[in-house]
């Protein structure tokens, strides 16, 4: 698997993020039933997505799950203007790894998330 075209369905809106996993950082949390969220993203308010591509890099290891979102909560800070969110997800799976670099995989710059329509 070396981009995200590869595993986005036709008429699919999707959003891909980039996330790390180590002992400092981690905004991935995946509970036993296959649910779960991600957050803390930089993303747009009313994004029309329904499905999410998660890349993971895990000590060199490149996990990449889908999964189809239930929710986007947000802003997350009522204080200053913000433009972060966290995504809710269920039915999420790893469906493999990639030797791809975000960049690669996504078809984008450094920018963690990527809007992908079909």
């Amino acid at each position: 698997m070396n981009s995200v075209i590869e595993i986005v369905g036709k008429n699919e809106r999707v959003v891909a993020v980039f996330t790390t996993h180590d002992k400092w950082n981690s905004n991935l949390n995946i509970n036993s039933n296959d649910t779960g969220y991600t957050g803390d993203w930089i993303m747009r308010k009313n994004p029309n997505v329904e499905v999410l591509v998660i890349y993971q890099r895990v000590e060199g290891v490149n996990n990449i799950y889908k999964g189809y979102i239930t929710s986007i909560e947000g802003p997350l800070s009522q204080y200053v203007k913000s433009s972060r969110f966290k995504i809710h997800f269920k039915k999420i799976k790893l469906i493999g790894v990639t030797g791809s670099t975000w960049p690669e995989f996504a078809n984008c710059g450094a920018n963690p998330v990527r809007y992908i329509n079909t």
